[in-house]
């Protein structure tokens, strides 16, 4: 059987376990201020998607070799040797690591697949957040309220839905109005699409900054996306949803690009509708 004593350690002397100490702690602390300086001389040549992986990248090789270096040639640590030394022990004790080293796997297909990067703006959860830090382990996300969501990697590779819209084309937004029984219904229909054309947050009206992505998306191969190809058929859509004796309801749909903007847009819709509908005496349902 071999030795509990030579299985782990190979004869290490007390200078070699405090050269030991100060190696993992120089590791921590080089790694740390390394990647600190990365993000600061980056950021200001490149996005965050480009210089954090970077940054990051550096920071694990760094503690991976500060690691290897303390245990390997200062404590000459056998790992193969101490498990078969311990037996059952071994496997006990590494039972507790084996969640940490699934988040770790995951981060690292997270890494090659990309569903998202920092900056993207995404909704887990039902809740809309910008992913703030990808890290080895877990990623970090910011709510639009300001609360900070800390989810294992491993939850994204099993089930956890996450919705970009980032990396999406255009989001579409779905509203119903109801007006009663007696109004004009074709007044408040052509009220509706007017103000929707009017607003420049509202396909097809596109500011000249985003015209350019707009294109792009548009000319991708036929079936890439579910959207029209042609930015034209992106015209607000106005029919009638359904009708009782109570009321007429009207569904209006129509696409933006920008989901932070959609309470916004939806807002101003609501207040020009209200003014309209008073000014041409259509009552609500």
């Amino acid at each position: 059987m071999v030795s509990l004593d030579t299985a782990f350690l190979q004869s290490v002397s007390w200078p070699e376990i405090f050269l030991f100490l100060f190696a993992v702690i120089f590791t921590f602390v080089f790694g740390s201020v390394l990647n600190f300086v990365l993000i600061k001389y980056l950021r200001q040549k490149t996005r965050p998607d480009v210089y954090k992986p970077v940054s990051k990248l550096v920071m694990y090789t760094v503690y991976a070799l500060g690691f290897y270096f303390s245990f390997q040639r200062i404590l000459h640590f056998n790992l193969p040797a101490g498990l078969a030394a311990l037996g059952v022990l071994g496997i006990a004790l590494l039972l507790p690591t084996v969640p940490i080293l699934q988040n770790i796997a995951a981060g690292i297909v997270l890494s090659f697949e990309r569903p998202f990067r920092e900056e993207d703006v995404v909704e887990v959860n039902g809740t809309l957040c910008k992913v703030k830090d990808i890290m080895l382990r877990k990623t970090r996300f910011r709510s639009m309220d300001g609360k900070i969501i800390t989810l294992p990697n491993l939850s994204f590779i099993t089930g956890t839905p996450i919705i970009n819209y980032s990396r999406g084309e255009f989001i579409k937004i779905v509203l119903v109005i109801d007006i009663a029984p007696d109004s004009d219904r074709n007044k408040a229909m052509d009220i509706i699409k007017q103000i929707c054309t009017d607003n420049p947050n509202i396909l097809p009206n596109v500011p000249e900054k985003k015209l350019n992505m707009v294109r792009r998306f548009l000319e991708v191969p036929k079936n890439f996306f579910t959207i029209p190809r042609n930015i034209k058929s992106l015209n607000p859509q106005v029919t009638i949803q359904n009708v009782t004796k109570d009321k007429i309801g009207i569904e209006v749909w129509f696409w933006t690009w920008d989901i932070l903007m959609k309470e916004k847009i939806v807002s101003a819709f609501y207040s020009r509708l209200i003014e309209e509908f008073s000014k041409a005496g259509i009552k609500f349902g």
